[in-house]
């Protein structure tokens, strides 16, 4: 919290720090529990982490009732190992499972799980196979550990058996196939998990297709002695030491460098944390990365992927009826980042016929994985007029240095767009004669009668520094009173700037205004996050015990963030995740609060709220959030990609209107709504 400048960093800093009670929201959540459902393997089906949460509390009071059934038991296990429950609590159903159930099948199958993908998990499902050898539940795990053994026709016959069980999605299949038709002849294909794995080997052992392919899953890797033996088969090698906590992330970078004579594809699902140090060789082809130290044309190999080798029916007509859930459908949103690069070469080859064909099924896969307004940016019609491209000289080790990691092809700014930084694109267009442009991008005063009008007017107006002072103290203010139209156009005019910048570091950016969802886990500082969804990110907080300091004595703790209580950026304080004042009851934020109260403002700011302000305030004058991200509760609210929805609460807002949960409505400009820019990275 030692941001130089920052109220906050003056209040920690200069007052003593004595613990004091602090009054909380406290949000609880009164839901029903949950009834148990037969937990059906991911194959099939993947739901969010908090359905399988809740099923596991579910399933925990049906065993609780009658300690003697397997089947309560086994899905007991199944929930608690989807909603990845901690490894001790696995240990300890196993274990429970020995005295209430021992020597079921179930049990078999759990002990067999639980033990993982080593030698030791063979002799109980082998067993469990042997008792009742029509019952699918174990086939996935030994079809796994039929390939751990290297067992090829055994394999084969797991494959077999799954396929005809009816234990893999239509949807999956199909979308396993377009991940085999990504790669080239006779190359390696890197996977990691059971579900995207076991469709690949089915695919194969039962349908031939495409068994060139060599399949090395990160999972069974991790078993020393299937890698050599596996590693051999297929005529590679790996040098160096790949064992530990980051050998997934060290096997994925020595492959391709050892075995430069082959080709290695990256399936779309492996987890980004194991391709984080190989990340600028990698190029999407379609439903994999390949690896590539040279330049490739990935977009003629999507057009090929997309055009001629995948299947693609199943994503325009649901002919199976499955449920939004169906694990193919949920893997679908893979498609988008392909589609989006081949969409827009459609469109600068002035191919209306397939940019059109395309955009409706980027339409119904983006409905299908929940994402309609990720890719809504792409699918815009004339909601800004194009800005014609004249060399401005724009700082590009300023505007870089601006953004903040949230994923690896997305950045997010550090604070909202300010006055500077919009009058410079105002005057670019006053510059080069585009008048109509700049009238129509102007800041809107026209809701504004005098006096309040020239007090705007005198607010957004461009006075650059002179011999390094500032001569208007609004420059590093939020630029407010833009329009969504006019808020768009600044980001498609930045895009343009910096792709034809020389010396810029990426090939290809897209600036552009966030989704609700990016929004809402970039304000969380979530990192790469489990998907785009709230309630599947699970992270980790500092809680206080009763009596100790919040700041010495925090010890680490897991928690969803789908729990109601956490409402601001801070919240890894656990303490004050619902709270909008710190310990000395001084606000965190730019907030609709009192004039008056216990903590004193900055005097530099002329203060005159009990937030240090009584409207808009400087952009970083409060500490940032866990990834560099300042103001994004408070302040002004943000527009976000959906038109007519802003995040974040303002000045105008109460701080229960200002979480990061909150969107806020509008339909014209208003001084209560800024924006900003996120950097999307289309080819580095």
């Amino acid at each position: 919290m030692n941001l130089p400048g920052s109220r906050v960093y003056y209040v920690l800093k200069n007052q003593p720090m004595s613990r004091l009670t602090i009054a909380f929201l406290l949000l609880s959540s009164f839901s029903a529990l949950a009834s148990p459902e037969k937990i059906l393997p991911k194959t099939l089906v993947i739901k969010p982490l908090n359905y399988y949460a809740n099923q596991a509390t579910a399933w925990t009071q049906e065993v609780s009732k009658d300690r003697h059934k397997a089947d309560a038991w086994f899905n007991l296990y199944a929930a608690s190992s989807y909603a990845q429950a901690a490894p001790a609590r696995l240990r300890e159903i196993v274990e429970d499972m020995s005295k209430a159930v021992p020597d079921t099948y179930e049990w078999l199958v759990v002990k067999g799980w639980n033990e993982g993908l080593q030698k030791s998990a063979i002799p109980y499902l082998d067993q469990a196979f042997t008792r009742n050898p029509e019952n699918p539940e174990a086939y996935s795990l030994l079809q796994f550990t039929s390939e751990l053994d290297l067992k090829a026709e055994q394999r084969q016959e797991f494959s077999r058996r799954l396929f005809n069980s009816d234990r893999i999605s239509s949807s999956l299949l199909t979308y396993s196939y377009n991940v085999l038709m990504s790669v080239e002849p006779s190359s390696i294909l890197i996977t990691e998990g059971e579900s995207t794995t076991v469709p690949l080997f089915v695919l194969q052992d039962v349908f031939g297709i495409r068994k060139d392919v060599g399949i090395l899953n990160l999972d069974l890797l991790g078993n020393e002695e299937y890698l050599n033996r596996k590693l051999s088969g297929l005529g590679l090698t790996a040098t160096g030491s790949w064992q530990g906590d980051q050998f997934r992330q060290a096997l994925c970078t020595m492959l391709p460098r050892d075995n430069q004579g082959r080709k290695f594809y990256y399936a779309l699902t492996v987890s980004k944390d194991n391709l984080s140090t190989m990340k600028e060789s990698l190029y999407i082809v379609g439903l994999a990365s390949v690896h590539s130290l040279t330049n490739v044309d990935n977009v003629a190999q999507i057009r090929k992927n997309m055009e001629k080798e995948f299947l693609l029916d199943y994503l325009r007509v649901d002919f199976n009826g499955e449920s939004p859930d169906a694990t193919g459908k949920v893997l679908s949103s893979n498609y988008l980042v392909p589609m989006i690069l081949l969409y827009e070469s459609y469109l600068k080859e002035g191919n209306v016929t397939k940019a059109s064909e395309l955009r409706h099924l980027m339409e119904r896969v983006a409905q299908d994985s929940g994402k309609e307004s990720a890719v809504a940016r792409f699918l815009e019609e004339g909601k800004s007029v194009a800005i014609p491209y004249f060399p401005f000289p724009l700082d590009l080790k300023k505007v870089e240095g601006r953004f903040r990691y949230f994923t690896s092809t997305l950045y997010g700014e550090e604070s909202e767009v300010t006055n500077e930084q919009y009058n410079q694109f105002l005057n670019y267009l006053s510059a080069n004669n585009l008048t109509d442009l700049r009238s129509r991008y102007d800041f809107d005063f026209s809701a504004y009668t005098e006096p309040t009008l020239s007090m705007m007017k005198n607010y957004s107006a461009y006075r650059p520094a002179v011999k390094r002072k500032v001569t208007n103290g609004y420059m590093n203010y939020p630029a407010v009173n833009v329009s969504y139209e006019a808020a768009t156009a600044y980001c498609a005019w930045l895009t343009d700037q910096y792709n034809h910048a020389e010396g810029r570091k990426y090939r290809k950016v897209k600036f552009r205004l966030p989704a609700i969802e990016e929004w809402q886990l970039a304000a969380a500082s979530i990192k790469d996050p489990m998907g785009i969804k709230w309630e599947d990110q699970t992270v980790e907080v500092k809680v206080t015990p009763p009596g100790g300091n919040w700041i010495k004595d925090g010890k680490p703790e897991k928690k969803s963030l789908n729990d109601p209580s956490i409402l601001y950026p801070w919240f890894r304080y656990w303490d004050f995740r619902n709270s909008a004042v710190n310990n000395k009851g001084c606000y965190l934020g730019n907030f609709k609060v009192p004039d008056n109260g216990p903590c004193p403002g900055i005097k530099k700011y002329g203060v005159l709220a009990s937030d240090g302000f009584s409207s808009m305030s400087p952009t970083e004058a409060y500490f940032p959030n866990d990834i560099g991200l300042y103001d994004m509760v408070g302040n002004v609210a943000e527009m976000s990609l959906e038109e007519g929805k802003a995040c974040g609460g303002s000045w105008n807002h109460k701080p229960e209107e200002s979480t990061m949960r909150s969107t806020n409505s509008y339909d014209k400009p208003e001084a209560w709504i800024g924006f900003r820019v996120f950097m999307e990275i289309l080819e580095k």
